[in-house]
């Protein structure tokens, strides 16, 4: 419990490198990133010394936030604190890099760090390569990995077949389960099994996808069905996406996310009675959309954004540039594309509500003059 944690470290008259770390830390693992980089801004502007954990940690928590500055900048002063060459720092960086986006910079750690690579670097490598569905690198270092003498694990695994699954290749799925299973004596999860399911869903082959999910030895979770039902959504397959989205339902009544995908597959296909059911269903659960957050990072620090959020300290001139952007993508056609739930809100509030998603918000802002001035300060630095 994350907040009970943070209320001990507030009340901690003397706080040393390591009640800041275990902070960090404790966050990072918690999904809590944005507090726990302030967390970490906060060790370094009292002037504690950095620990591999505080450093580990902070890019755990950028890695989960996909912020590439902050990525950056810890990577720095990892360098400048001696951290660089530590195995636990160099294979976070690694995997803060990857889930970037930038491969090409994780690649670059990993080189540097290959004599002291140990199989978590080595399993972050792939997984970078694999969020990108390049099956090809994900293999090859698959087999530099066994040529070095470490022994592939689970996590070696799901890397290769979430390559497979971002790459649409679920024959090669299945062949690589199989391998884990005969050749390495692995026994695959769940989060296995969900990507031979959602690869082979995605593919097209819905009824073979959802045969897998009934037989495997695990009892499919939400995740499992939720896979089929984006698969069958993207498909055009009402019937099934309505079979699925009950699947998910059973499981997860207030999963706003299924109501949302299969009142669209529906209204598309002119079910408006299964629309009218959902709609019902919606109302008698009382189920509320969760509106999403979005991110955008300038000079290494991270915005967070929720729709129609006014928390902002330059909201005013973000709403006035999100005006402006708008009115401009709609002289040049932009027709918004009504979500199915928000049928019954009057015309007004249903555009507000377009208009103002927070990653509409995130994107006003990078937009904003301050925003471009920040940006150019720190080119020049």
């Amino acid at each position: 419990m994350p907040h009970h944690a943070h209320k001990v470290f507030d009340e901690i008259p003397d706080r040393d490198s390591v009640c800041y770390s275990a902070m960090v830390v404790g966050l990072a693992q918690n999904s809590r990133s944005v507090d726990a980089l302030l967390v970490l801004a906060d060790m370094r502007h009292r002037g504690f010394a950095s620990t591999e954990h505080s450093v580990s940690g902070g890019l755990r928590a950028a890695a989960e936030l996909a912020a590439l500055e902050q990525c950056r900048m810890i990577h720095g002063h990892a360098v400048v604190a001696g951290f660089d060459s530590n195995v636990v720092v160099g294979s976070a960086l690694v995997d803060g890099y990857g889930k970037a986006g930038v491969v090409e910079n994780a690649r670059q750690v990993f080189e540097d760090n290959l004599a002291w690579m140990n199989l978590v670097g080595w399993n972050a490598m792939m997984a970078g390569y694999a969020q990108q569905g390049d099956h090809k690198s994900t293999s090859e270092l698959f087999d530099s990995m066994e040529c070095q003498g470490l022994v592939p694990d689970e996590y070696s695994f799901l890397a290769m077949l979430t390559a497979f699954y971002n790459a649409g290749m679920f024959l090669q799925a299945d062949q690589w389960l199989t391998r884990m299973k005969v050749d390495y004596g692995l026994q695959p999860t769940l989060v296995h099994y969900t990507c031979l399911v959602g690869a082979m869903a995605r593919a097209g082959h819905l009824e073979q996808a959802e045969r897998i999910a009934l037989t495997m030895p695990y009892e499919p979770d939400a995740a499992v069905w939720r896979a089929l039902l984006s698969a069958c959504a993207f498909h055009g397959e009402a019937d099934k996406a309505w079979s699925m989205a009950r699947r998910v339902l059973e499981l997860e009544p207030l999963d706003d996310s299924a109501y949302v995908i299969v009142a669209n597959v529906l209204s598309a296909a002119g079910r408006w009675d299964d629309v009218g059911e959902l709609r019902k269903m919606l109302r008698d659960r009382r189920v509320k959309k969760q509106g999403g957050r979005s991110w955008i990072e300038v000079q290494g620090k991270v915005h967070v954004f929720a729709a129609g959020d006014w928390k902002h300290e330059r909201s005013a001139e973000i709403y006035r540039k999100l005006e402006e952007i708008m009115g401009e993508i709609e002289k040049l056609g932009y027709v918004p594309i009504w979500d199915d739930l928000l049928h019954n809100v009057e015309e007004e509030k249903r555009k507000e509500a377009l208009w103002h998603h927070s990653e509409k918000l995130a994107v006003a802002f990078g937009t904003t003059r301050q925003a471009i001035e920040n940006c150019k300060e720190f080119e020049d630095l």
